[in-house]
């Protein structure tokens, strides 16, 4: 957006981002919760004596983190609209303060309770965030600032990466230093205690959805005033009042007796009110995020570079870098996201993704004698299209054409997807090689971009409203 075009704007662009920097928080935790186990795991085995299991409890917890997430999810559409989006985050940070002080506990069965419930943190902040934001930030930088919530993922990632190079890398029983991995999981508490004390003090209003649809029209005025001019505010909350009034007429004959109420988990989940196509849309983008291989990649990073080639303490640099390159690339597509649009996007991404992913299979298989250079290459342009496409690009999607129970359901698909590929990857590796597992991921990444080209609708430039209409009417 231009300088001249910023300076004609009807609403405050600096409290926009604060409202989106606060929330994003939530997405920080989020993040560093992929990243945290991926580098410690030597030290939490050591400590909590795995043994000759290591391998058996490492698949396990870092299974139980996606797993926990599938709950948290579901959990997350009925906190956000029986207490507000903001006091759903609120309440997730005081769940996060439970989860680090249950996990740092050198105990198995403690560390394995610790796992989920971070995991379920990571849910609720999965969804109760891209839907904060969504609902406050005006539709002609919606999805600019959208793309936040990916770079705070990334973030998190990244200064997990990089804090476990301080961990040790052999002589992980009387290293004292070993420790430190404690001190990695309770980090993560400090971020929500930032997020629970400025909504205490700073930012108290509610989004104006939520105050809408419990009928609060004078504090959705006031909510609006934070961020809008007097005069739009007025005009947004006469335009939100009038959607909400018919919000679900057009979904579905039956639903005209039914107000404002939103779609319940059975129509939901049976795709009635004419919902087929919307809760498709956001259930395989969600599949095919985590199915492009992503979280296999970031969760094993580590070995992964190990078994290429390297010292461990190398293997983390790696994984480091992977996290700045994971990282950097979201900056680029921030402004892309509203030039070239979200399907666009999705479609380059998933073909490019699709090549890297080929050329990692053959080179960690069929050309091992290259040496690790081209795996890694190709590894790091793996997370660049995929931090250009569906890695930010779902969170802001899903926001933008989901209601919140809709939304929890698609992002349990998610967390569920996610379950799957990281307690089977190991596994998959076993019975295939690592080349083969890379040239799967590369046939479900083609998959993905061919679906998306043929059934993914545009929402670029459209309200929720508009978007509505365009889903139901396919």
């Amino acid at each position: 957006m231009s300088s001249e075009a910023l300076k004609n704007l009807n609403f405050d662009m600096g409290k926009v981002w604060k409202l989106a920097f606060n929330a994003s928080w939530g997405s920080f935790v989020f993040g560093y919760n992929i990243g945290v186990f991926t580098s410690c795991q030597p030290s939490v085995s050591a400590t909590l004596g795995w043994g000759g299991d290591k391998d058996t409890y490492v698949m396990i917890m870092a299974a139980l983190m996606p797993l926990g997430a599938m709950f948290g999810a579901l959990s997350s559409s009925v906190v956000a609209r029986k207490f507000g989006r903001r006091k759903a985050l609120m309440i997730t940070d005081l769940i996060t303060l439970l989860g680090t002080g249950i996990i740092v506990i050198p105990f198995t069965p403690l560390f394995a309770i610790g796992r989920f419930v971070t995991g379920f943190v990571a849910g609720m902040f999965a969804c109760l965030v891209p839907l904060y934001i969504n609902e406050t930030a005006p539709l002609e930088v919606g999805g600019k600032v959208g793309g936040i919530v990916q770079f705070q993922v990334t973030l998190g990632i990244v200064v997990a990466y990089a804090i476990a190079l301080g961990l040790p890398t052999g002589d992980y029983g009387s290293d004292p230093v070993n420790y430190l991995w404690m001190g990695m999981f309770a980090f993560q508490s400090i971020f929500a205690l930032i997020q629970f004390f400025l909504y205490m003090t700073v930012y108290k209003k509610e989004t104006p959805l939520w105050l809408i649809e419990n009928k609060m029209y004078n504090e959705a005025f006031g909510s609006l005033k934070e961020v809008y001019t007097e005069e739009e505010a007025s005009r947004i909350l006469k335009r939100l009042e009038d959607a909400n009034k018919r919000s679900v007429v057009e979904i579905g004959v039956d639903s005209t007796s039914r107000g404002d109420e939103e779609p319940n988990y059975t129509e939901i989940l049976t795709c009635k009110r004419n919902l087929g196509k919307m809760i498709r849309l956001g259930c395989l983008i969600n599949f095919f995020q985590q199915f492009s291989g992503i979280n296999a990649i970031l969760t094993f990073s580590t070995s992964i570079f190990g078994s290429i080639g390297g010292s461990t303490f190398m293997a983390r640099v790696f994984t480091l870098i992977v996290g700045v390159v994971n990282m950097g690339s979201t900056f680029a597509v921030f402004p892309l996201i509203e030039k070239v649009g979200r399907k666009k996007l999705i479609v380059y991404g998933g073909i490019g993704m699709t090549l890297c992913l080929f050329l990692m299979g053959f080179f960690s298989g069929v050309l091992t004698s290259a040496g690790p250079a081209p795996s890694i290459i190709f590894i790091m342009l793996f997370i660049a299209f995929f931090e250009g496409s569906i890695g930010p690009i779902c969170w802001i999607y899903c926001g933008e054409i989901l209601p919140a129970r809709a939304m929890g359901v698609c992002i349990f698909v998610n967390w569920f997807s996610a379950f799957i590929v990281i307690l089977t990857f190991n596994l998959l590796v076993d019975a295939i090689s690592m080349s083969g597992a890379f040239f799967l991921y590369a046939g479900l990444n083609m998959l993905g971009a061919i679906y998306f080209f043929f059934d993914m609708v545009e929402t670029k430039g459209l309200t929720k409203e508009e978007i509505k209409k365009v889903l139901i009417n396919r």
